[in-house]
């Protein structure tokens, strides 16, 4: 037993001293002086590349990555480069910490793309890296650049969580041109929080650190971050609906921007796009969402793209140039789908729980180098820990799984997408038989709003009873110039009712309205009518949908394809309200027994906005 415990110190101890030499040896010292002698970066690869060093070879791969995607934005041949790099650093002995940079820029590639999968999983290596390299700096970047891609796929409060970890790191950045950086990351990721969420909170910050930047800025007479700051300002003014101000503000960003730095060009086009929108002047508008198209165009850069083609839109709507308007929201919606889907999410959402998993048996490893002597003890210890906290684990992340498995439900059961383009063809038949620009007009601002509103359900958690009204009554009128002269509609509410002030969950009317319309109607022989009423009974707010149509009395095949894919969307809806807020809300779907059709009830808690948790 004594012999074995030696060979096993022994062995720890040639460990030890095998980790220590092969660290040593995971850096290039030649890079530290050829950089000194201020080579240009295509002769510094090459020296590098001549070099027997394996980490100077892998540097070398790096660099040339890093040089392909800002210098000639070859993506296809920086992601070759940067896999190559990545080959040859694990032929050393060093840690994850000498792949930094590596990681870093794979996530600029598929950022670039748009993949927002894979720039998560290397947005979370980056960090990874940082923290074993102990960067504050690289772990503040690695933090705004998980939150920008949780924002992007609709995760809102999970990017907010990051981002604030990027702001807990700033006070520990003191070399200026870092926290200049850090300081410009976080205006703009709280900026992009506020836009989606409309969190006070974050446009406060968002200003607060736009300011710290902008004195930097000056400080360091970098005008072109001068100039950023400026055009955040702008943005700050465009939302509290100081038109004007946001003008000058964009305006005098534009005087020390790079005049030759696309992405800058496409934000100044953009704003001052959306502000002539604002200022109802469509010349303008029109003038500078073409230009914006150009420069994301010229970026090919999907996101820039769609929101150039719903700036150009909107643009043309002003006009009265319908026919461009639809087109540019076609394009926007189905650049929009190929970034954005459900499945997308999901992984980017997984990635982040394998990133903590792996990060703790990181730690685990760690704590086992520098622990040998007690290896035997933790392993014990670690396995009892790791066991009790997988199952409770596993429990919570089931329970997660559930939630999300509902969101994602949610998601995919938005409005019917035929009833958009059969809505738009049915208003361009109303067009060209009635020659009726006002009602064409008035017809094209429903459509719009309802498309606005379902888009918007997909974050949006609750609506005021006067909102959901107004949608389902601008719902049912673009229905009727579908179907002219088949239903009627009432949708009412009680009188003692505080319909601007309490709320219900998004999105659970319609389905059943929808249902009503295609499928209740179909076949029947007199005309049909829809009701809707809000009211209060037994402490609790009652809505009542019915129809005059055929009723549950058809084939269990229709009745399986439109009676419960409304029930699935409003069981999720209802689960999701259940679980968050401790309530007993539900819902019943049957005949009406008063006459023909079907009747609906929900029952939901009172929920106003002041007390809403």
């Amino acid at each position: 037993m004594r012999y074995l415990y030696k060979k096993v110190i022994a062995a720890v101890l040639v460990l030890i001293a095998s980790a220590a030499y092969s660290q040593n040896n995971c850096k290039c010292d030649l890079y530290d002086s050829l950089s000194k002698s201020r080579k240009t970066k295509s002769a510094l690869i090459a020296d590098l590349s001549k070099e027997k060093s394996t980490i100077c070879q892998a540097l070398a791969m790096e660099l040339k990555g890093e040089s392909l995607i800002f210098d000639k934005d070859d993506l296809d041949a920086a992601e070759i480069c940067l896999r190559k790099a990545e080959e040859i650093y694990r032929k050393t002995n060093c840690d994850e910490g000498v792949l930094w940079n590596t990681y870093k820029q794979r996530f600029q590639v598929y950022w670039n793309r748009s993949d927002f999968p894979n720039a998560q999983e290397y947005g979370l290596k980056f960090l990874q890296s940082a923290e074993k390299i102990n960067s504050v700096y690289d772990q503040a970047i690695a933090n705004t650049m998980i939150a920008i891609v949780f924002y992007k796929t609709n995760q809102f409060e999970k990017g907010l969580v990051f981002n604030d970890k990027a702001a807990e790191l700033l006070p520990k950045i003191t070399e200026s041109k870092k926290r200049q950086k850090i300081l410009y990351f976080l205006s703009v990721r709280y900026m992009a929080h506020y836009l989606a969420t409309k969190s006070t909170a974050s446009i406060q910050k968002s200003l607060t650190y736009n300011l710290q930047h902008l004195a930097l800025s000056k400080e360091l007479k970098d005008t072109v971050q001068f100039a950023r700051s400026y055009f955040n300002l702008s943005g700050t003014e465009e939302e509290n609906k100081n038109w004007n101000k946001a003008m000058v503000y964009l305006d005098s960003g534009y005087l020390f921007i790079n005049k030759k730095d696309t992405i800058d060009l496409w934000d100044y086009y953009a704003n001052k796009s959306s502000l002539y929108i604002e200022l109802k002047n469509s010349g303008r508008a029109i003038l500078y969402a073409d230009s914006a198209l150009i420069c994301a165009n010229a970026l090919e850069y999907k996101l820039y793209i769609a929101e150039s083609q719903r700036i150009i839109a909107e643009a043309a709507n002003l006009t009265g140039d319908y026919k461009k308007a639809y087109t540019a929201l076609k394009t926007e919606r189905m650049l929009r789908d190929s970034i954005n889907n459900i499945e997308r999410t999901k992984v980017v959402a997984e990635l982040e729980k394998k990133y903590n998993q792996a990060k703790n048996e990181n730690t685990i490893k760690d704590l086992d180098k520098k622990k040998q002597l007690y290896l035997f003890l933790a392993i014990a210890a670690i396995l009892t820990a790791t066991t009790i906290g997988f199952f409770l684990r596993q429990q919570n992340l089931k329970h997660k799984q559930n939630i999300l498995e509902t969101e994602q439900r949610l998601n995919r059961a938005r409005m019917n997408p035929h009833f958009f383009f059969n809505a738009l063809t049915a208003l361009q038949k109303f067009a060209l038989r009635d020659n009726d620009g006002q009602a064409m007009a008035s017809n094209l601002s429903k459509f719009s709003n309802i498309m606005r509103e379902t888009l918007e359900s997909t974050y949006k958690e609750y609506v005021t009873i006067e909102q959901e009204m107004e949608f389902l009554n601008q719902y049912l009128e673009v229905q009727k110039i579908r179907f002219p002269q088949t239903f009627s509609y009432e949708v009412t509410a009680a009188k003692d009712l505080d319909i601007d002030e309490l709320q219900i969950p998004a999105m659970i009317i319609q389905p059943f309205v929808e249902n009503s319309i295609e499928h209740g109607f179909v076949g029947v022989e007199y005309p049909g009518k829809i009701t809707v009423n809000f009211m209060i009974e037994n402490k609790e707010l009652q809505i009542q949908i019915t129809d005059n149509g055929k009723g549950l009395d058809t084939t269990i095949k229709e009745k399986n394809e439109h009676i419960s894919r409304a029930s699935q969307i409003i069981k999720d809806r209802i689960y999701l309200l259940n679980i968050k807020l401790k309530t007993k809300a539900g819902f019943g779907i049957d005949n009406n027994s008063s006459g023909n059709g079907v009747i609906v009830k929900i029952h939901l808690p009172l929920l106003y906005k002041e007390n809403k948790s």
